[in-house]
């Protein structure tokens, strides 16, 4: 019986998965193919699809920054190429829990066929194409998402690129540091608003002076189609990302813990009055995953976004910013 929900509830956290991808990949048959040379640079533009052959069958995939771990197949795709599971897995957004498989495939991504962990569900992953992949595993040196045309006098801002999650579960993002600890910033443009769960929430709130902003209640639309309910969170002392700020983010309230030290924002707040000195009397508690997914919104000046893997470097061109 394949991922048991007490192992769900101890080993997710966000979306983590439950069982780890098997580790014998099929055996590729024939004669090596002729190494071909990486191809520089992949350029996303629209819905951001690519079409790689799987197990000889040709699928669209939709390349997602936000997507970490093994590729993520719609059903129906992963019962046309005739994968059989060899492994469990698992995600878990608060209260609900999509239970998938693993196995592992041969893709060729037009360089020679390559294995390839790949999990799927009874859910579908992806609306308009096969499935989702993450960029870590597009064999470029550079991917490169168009987000809308260039504007006059724009800067190319460089992040360091940070890998976390070893083989199974690779996600891509930035470091930034908050407090003695360090948070990992995920850009999503495809989501509109930066994303935390509340244990996040809790931890930046005592440290950079955060609150909920009146009526100011969400949805957030997670892997699977699944929605969660949200509330902003304003701090008083945004965060700096580069020459970005963060000051702004939707609180996920009701999946891991509860946001109970972020409080609300009165009337008056002396606190986001700008000619007022923050002395914070809070204690900087808070257990917090340290994932920051950095939403279109915050990035809508910007007109690329690169991910250069060869040099781990995420790169932003941007316009100067609004205001």
């Amino acid at each position: 019986m394949f991922a048991q929900l007490s192992i769900l509830a101890t080993a997710m956290m966000l979306a983590a998965p439950v069982a780890a991808m098997a580790e014998q990949a099929p055996q590729l048959t024939g004669p090596a193919p002729a190494a071909l040379p990486l191809p520089d640079e992949l350029v996303l533009e629209g819905p951001n699809i690519v079409t790689a052959t799987i197990n000889g069958v040709p699928l669209r995939l939709e390349v997602s920054a936000e997507a970490f771990g093994p590729p993520v197949l719609n059903p129906d795709a992963a019962a046309r190429i005739g994968l059989v599971a060899t492994g469990e897995r698992g995600w878990r957004y608060g209260p609900v829990v999509v239970l998938g498989q693993s196995a592992e495939a041969v893709a060729d991504f037009g360089a020679g066929p390559v294995p390839l962990p790949v999990a799927w569900a009874d859910r579908p992953a992806a609306a308009s194409a096969d499935g989702v992949i993450g960029v870590h595993h597009m064999p470029y040196a550079r991917v490169t998402f168009v987000l809308r045309s260039p504007a006059p006098a724009e800067t190319v801002e460089a992040f360091p690129l940070k890998r976390t999650g070893g083989r199974v579960n690779t996600r891509l993002g930035t470091e930034v540091g908050v407090g003695k600890k360090k948070l990992m910033m995920i850009f999503v443009p495809e989501r509109r608003e930066n994303l935390i769960t509340a244990p996040t929430a809790n931890f930046i709130a005592t440290h950079r002076e955060g609150g909920f902003e009146p009526g100011a209640q969400g949805t957030a639309l997670m892997d699977f189609a699944v929605e969660r309910p949200t509330r902003t969170m304003r701090i008083a002392e945004p965060i700096p990302l580069g020459s970005l700020t963060v000051d702004r983010f939707a609180v996920r309230i009701e999946d891991y813990g509860e946001p109970k030290r972020v409080g609300e924002i009165a009337a008056d707040d002396p606190r986001f009055d700008p000619n007022t000195i923050l002395v914070s009397r809070r204690k900087g508690r808070g257990r917090p995953d340290l994932l920051t997914r950095i939403g279109g919104a915050q990035i809508a000046h910007c007109s690329t976004l690169t991910y250069d893997l060869e040099k781990s470097e995420i790169r932003l061109s941007c316009a100067p910013p609004p205001g």
